[in-house]
């Protein structure tokens, strides 16, 4: 029996957001932009803004934090927040002022 060619093999198409850490832009209702990046698995608790429910150690969830500070973009890369993914899709639902 012939063995296989890994030459024969179909390759999958390169996808930019997987290569770009699946880093990308929102825009909220208030016109407010945020830069929101997928994590597959947290390395340590955190408390989502969102329902103040733990994200617990291994848990996928997003990391969402604004450019737009009035103390620069270092300020609002300091300020990101971890959020369930489900609240931070939710979050049109209500007021993101009191959120972040």
């Amino acid at each position: 029996m012939r063995r296989r060619n890994k030459y024969e093999r179909v390759v999958r198409p390169l996808n930019p957001e997987r290569l770009m850490n699946y880093t990308h832009v929102e825009t909220a209702d208030n016109g407010m932009e945020f830069k929101v990046h997928k994590i597959r698995a947290a390395a340590k608790e955190y408390l989502c803004p969102g329902c103040h429910g733990a994200i617990r150690v291994g848990e996928a969830h997003v990391v969402a934090w604004t450019e737009d500070s009035w103390f620069g973009a270092q300020a609002g890369q300091e300020a990101r927040r971890h959020w369930h993914t489900a609240c931070w899709r939710a979050k049109g639902r209500h007021a993101l002022g009191t959120w972040w």
